[in-house]
This record gives structure tokens, C-alpha cells and sequence, in this order.
């Protein structure tokens, strides 16, 4: 489910999950936790997450009822929060499509490479579902205001070569590129990237929710217009949303 490869100061953690396009559903998220474990363990410099298959990940896995579970998504929600702890340099390879949690997945790493057939979307407000803070700064932060709320409030998918020209994308190319990216960054000072991730990464989008922002944010993960979008998803149907 989890494929892991050490290579002198590099690790490369890849999705194997390809039937379900890299899906994340609760023992991905422990897998993953394990992976990093061994990557800190062995000593590394920069960690490669990549997917195998076509897509870089799919995002929570509906059929496993995952987006149900507020449990899953604090545990996921947890992973992202470490991962943008860790001394360790992250490389995102996007190999293929990210979707909501897999732009997450993204977004934690500290720089992705994006295969030119690579894309970003986040249908939440599709699915009945929302996102929190953390991700709405982050977005903001690599894509701009205006290009965040497309995403998010217009469910507009956008390319990697849109996404070099906004700055999401810090490369465009291929997984042996991505591979060659990740392995220079081995060769700098470990010192000086460790204090630019710790400096980019202690920013706005790791405040707090107050209570009103909690409280919205847990009514949409509560509602009914979500149990819709689910049954809506598995009858292959458009859900109808009430906005309850």
C-alpha cells in the first residue's frame, strides 16, 4: 500500500494503491506515518512522495466511507501537521492528478514537481464536504487569492502549466526529473534548508480555528447535504443539496 526506498540521503514513499488512483483511506494514513518513521530513522535528507499508477492520489477514499469518519480526517489533518514539522526536505512528484486530500498531500511538501500531465482539483463543495483553514492559506499562499477561490469556490481543475506560471509547480517534468530535482537538494547545505522550510512553514495558515470557525467547519462534515453526496455518488447520480 505503501512503497518505500531508501537511496544514500533520499527516500522515496510512493502511494501503491494505482486501482484506487492512490485513494487515502485510514491505513494508507498509518502507513504513510510508519514510512516517515523509517525515512527520520534512516537518516535522510529529502523525502520523494510520489504515486504509482497514473495518479498521484485520488483523495480520501469515498467507497470506503473515510470522508465519513471526522476521526480519518484528523488523523490526516495530524500527518500534514508533522510532515510540515520534520527537518526533512519533502519533494511532491506529481505523477499524475491530485485531488483534494492528494492537493493536500502537495501542499505539505516544501516542493513539487509536476509531471506535465499533472492537474489540481478540489470538488469539495461537489461533495457536500469543505475544507479547513490550513488548506485555504496554503492554496492562497502557492496560487494567489483569486486563483484559490477558483479552485475552491468554482471546482475549477488546473494544469501543471498553469501551475509553474503561479508558482505551485516548482518544475515541470517527468518522474526522472522529479528524481533529479530531489537529488541535488541533497547536495546543499542541510543547515541553510532546514531554516528556509522552518522560516516558510511558521506562517499564517498554522493559526488556530476560533470556536465560529470550528463550529462551520464541523456543521458541513455533520450535514445532511454530505450523507448525500455519498448515497449521490454510489447511485452515479448528481446529489441535490439543501443547504442542511
Amino acid at each position: 500500500m505503501i512503497g518505500y526506498t531508501l537511496e544514500d540521503r533520499l527516500a522515496i514513499v510512493e502511494f501503491q494503491r494505482p486501482d484506487a488512483r492512490n485513494a487515502l483511506n485510514p491505513e494508507i494514513i498509518v502507513a504513510l506515518n510508519k514510512a516517515f518513521d523509517r525515512a527520520v530513522a534512516d537518516g535522510v535528507f529529502v523525502i520523494v512522495l510520489r504515486g504509482q499508477g497514473s495518479a498521484f492520489c485520488a483523495g480520501a477514499d469515498l467507497r470506503s466511507g473515510a470522508v465519513l469518519d471526522k476521526g480519518f480526517m484528523e488523523s490526516v489533518m495530524r500527518f500534514y501537521a508533522r510532515a510540515e514539522r520534520l527537518e526533512q526536505i519533502i519533494v511532491a512528484d506529481l505523477n499524475g492528478p491530485a485531488v483534494g486530500a492528494g492537493v493536500q498531500m502537495a501542499m505539505m511538501a516544501d516542493l513539487r514537481v509536476l509531471d506535465p500531465g499533472a492537474s489540481i482539483a478540489i470538488p469539495a463543495a461537489k461533495l457536500g464536504v469543505t475544507i479547513d483553514k490550513w488548506t485555504l492559506r496554503r492554496l492562497e499562499n502557492l496560487v494567489g487569492g483569486g486563483h484559490a477561490r477558483s479552485i475552491l469556490m468554482a471546482c475549477k481543475k488546473y494544469d501543471a502549466q498553469t501551475l509553474e506560471r503561479l508558482g505551485f509547480a516548482n518544475l515541470v517534468g517527468d518522474r526522472e526529473e522529479a528524481l533529479e530535482f530531489a537529488r541535488g537538494l541533497t547536495r546543499l547545505a542541510p543547515l541553510s534548508l532546514r531554516n528556509y522550510k522552518a522560516l516558510f512553514k511558521n506562517d499564517y495558515a498554522r493559526e488556530r480555528l476560533s470556536a465560529v470557525e470550528a463550529d462551520r467547519l464541523h456543521a458541513v462534515w455533520d450535514s445532511d447535504d454530505l450523507k448525500e453526496a455519498v448515497v449521490a455518488r454510489i447511485e452515479k447520480r448528481d446529489p441535490v443539496f439543501r443547504g442542511r
